[in-house]
């Protein structure tokens, strides 16, 4: 019995099949926590944010205007930035009387009161209680609402000035009036999560955003992504076309574009407090480039004002996804398989796209690994079981047909039921003289090992000249070349054959008289012309054979090797196909049994 490599008994493939789901449903939980599989998820999500922004953009009701703080305006100004108290309160108080809805301020108010420090402009004022008054006058009316900022350790809130955050915090409970600013950042440093208290170094999750949005009347429990789908990049306000409109007494016009609104106030400086989003938010840079933080505040107030966070999908809802695309480890047909896996992959790709319209994320990389898994590894479970068969028909067949059919059987294209064909062929007849008269005087032993050491010598050389083996018809040979391995000259191979033939029969010989046997000689008939190739016989018993009347008279062929004297006869349908036809010799017609004459001619090797 032939042995080929198996697992033991119990691996049934029922078995195998439920373990390897098993293990597939394991890596989906790993692949669904897999810091790689996050950064791809995002990568797939900010394609989807541009996608979306360009093709189908998002209208909102509720949109928050930004002023900023830029090159120009600390231009005209002759303070610098940390002494702005005088712009800042002439700010608040403009947007008070504008009917600003809320005031957020993404900077923070100084930590010190500045009494030492005094103005020499004729109209001097008091820094400190300049900005205190305006506060004061503000918050009547109007909340404000400053930014925490951390350390650059985030070990610590620092502290703005004492009265300032007192004056803050006159403004009751429903808000928090001096909340942090921190972002949450991906590992690519971008900035898209909700900025929960994970990522705040007091564990507290009200961010500048969320306490701005509740002095606006809108408090919830707030969680997900910012949705940067929302509304068109922004063009801000400078600061100094605010206090300007204010000197030119357009009161009307502040109230136009003020009136009712959130308005905050941010650095929209070329090189200070740039953050890295997923998408361009600035009107005013080049899409590449980082965008001013006051913008990150400003989207994620889009997203709470108009209450539409992006919600990710549950990992409950991505592991069902991932057992669903773990099937694949099921099933047979690979083809199959394939095209129903690139319609699963594209059909999921578009259900995350279609989603975020609905501001839905379903990140995708984690259940596509567990599919692209699945359906590798089942293919290459599948190709390795069929090379392991491939392997164990080889040595079932091996010795049994030709290298040439067993290569076509294994590949599937020669079966019980494959169709018979009409090919051009050469066939080769080859037979023992005299050998019935030596198994007279041999033991039935010796003479089937004689026999098989003369057939390995013969096989091997036809095969050699991509000839097929037909059959061993006692000390006979049947081959024929053209079949099932097509050749451009069938006959000259099997002349080619011949030849080698008698030249191993001379070898073989040497090698007989040297341990006192008797020599062996042969005859070799050649016809070429159409033939039917294919299976004969019944579904139970079947070889691969040729038939016809080229068959029979190669056979008639062979057997005039010993009248006429030569080891190699042959048809002129041969000759006319050789190279080596002026090395023929022509024997006239000789008739056939069971035909009429035909010409042949002979061939013997020179002596040496």
């Amino acid at each position: 019995m032939i042995k080929t490599p198996s697992l033991p008994q119990f691996f049934t493939p029922r078995l195998l099949q439920v373990l390897g789901l098993l293990m597939l449903l394991v890596l989906a939980i790993v692949f669904l926590h897999l810091p790689a599989v996050h950064v791809v998820d995002n990568k797939i999500l900010d394609l989807q944010f541009k996608f979306s922004r360009e093709y189908f953009p998002q209208q909102i009701k509720i949109d928050p205007v930004v002023v900023g703080i830029d090159e120009a305006f600390l231009d005209e100004v002759d303070e610098p930035l940390s002494l702005n108290h005088i712009h800042l309160a002439k700010f608040l108080k403009l947007m008070n009387q504008a009917g600003a809805k809320v005031i957020g301020m993404d900077l923070s108010l100084p930590e010190k009161r500045f009494d030492t420090l005094v103005s020499t402009r004729k109209d001097a004022q008091d820094f400190h209680k300049t900005l205190l008054t305006g506060m004061l006058e503000t918050i009547q009316t109007t909340p404000v609402v400053v930014a925490k900022v951390w350390d650059l350790k985030h070990a610590h809130f620092r502290n703005i000035q004492l009265d300032y955050a007192a004056v803050l915090g006159m403004q009751g409970d429903q808000f928090q009036a001096v909340a942090s600013a921190e972002f949450c950042r991906d590992s690519d440093q971008r900035i898209r999560r909700f900025p929960g208290a994970d990522c705040q170094p007091d564990r507290m999750a009200r961010g500048l955003a969320t306490e701005i949005a509740a002095a606006a009347g809108v408090r919830q429990d707030w969680s997900g992504l910012i949705n940067y789908r929302l509304g068109a990049r922004y063009n801000y306000v400078p600061l100094q076309e605010v206090l300007k409109l204010a000197q030119q007494g357009k009161v009307a016009e502040l109230q136009q574009r003020f009136g009712g609104k959130v308005v905050l106030l941010g650095a929209t400086m070329d090189a200070t407090d740039l953050v890295d989003l997923p998408v361009s938010l600035a009107a005013w840079l080049p899409v590449n480039d980082p965008n001013p933080g006051v913008l990150a505040h400003a989207q994620l107030l889009r997203s709470i004002l108009n209450q539409r966070l992006l919600q990710q999908a549950s990992m409950v809802s991505l592991f069902v996804l991932s057992g669903l695309f773990a099937l694949f480890w099921l099933g047979r047909s690979i083809r199959i398989k394939m095209m129903v896996f690139v319609m699963a992959t594209l059909g999921l790709l578009l259900a995350s796209t279609i989603a975020m319209q609905y501001d839905f994320w379903l990140p995708p990389t984690a259940v596509l690994l567990t599919g692209l898994l699945a359906f590798g590894s089942s293919s290459a479970w599948q190709a390795w079981q069929h090379y392991v068969d491939k392997q164990r028909l080889s040595k079932a067949f091996s010795g049994r047909v030709s290298p040439a059919v067993m290569q076509e059987i294994v590949e599937g294209r020669i079966d019980q039921t494959s169709q018979s064909r009409r090919l051009p062929v050469c066939v080769l007849f080859s037979d023992i003289r005299g050998f019935t008269t030596l198994c007279e005087h041999a033991q039935a032993e010796d003479v089937v090992s004689l026999l098989n050491r003369y057939f390995a010598v013969m096989s091997k050389i036809v095969h050699d000249h991509g000839g097929t083996i037909d059959k061993f018809i006692g000390d006979g040979l049947m081959a024929f070349f053209g079949a099932p391995q097509k050749l451009d000259n069938p006959a000259q191979n099997a002349f080619n054959a011949s030849r080698d033939m008698l030249a191993a029969l001379s070898i073989l010989n040497e090698e007989l008289q040297a341990e006192g046997k008797a020599s062996l000689q042969i005859g070799i008939g050649l016809h070429a012309g159409d033939a039917v190739i294919g299976q004969v016989g019944s579904a139970e018993r079947h070889e691969y054979t040729a038939i016809g009347d080229t068959v029979n008279t190669a056979a008639r062929i062979e057997g005039l090797c010993k009248d006429v004297g030569y080891p190699v006869v042959c048809s002129a349908t041969v000759l006319a196909s050789l190279a080596e036809a002026d090395a023929l010799i022509a024997l006239g017609d000789k008739n056939l049994k069971g035909r009429s004459a035909i010409a042949v001619y002979g061939w013997q090797p020179l002596l040496a």
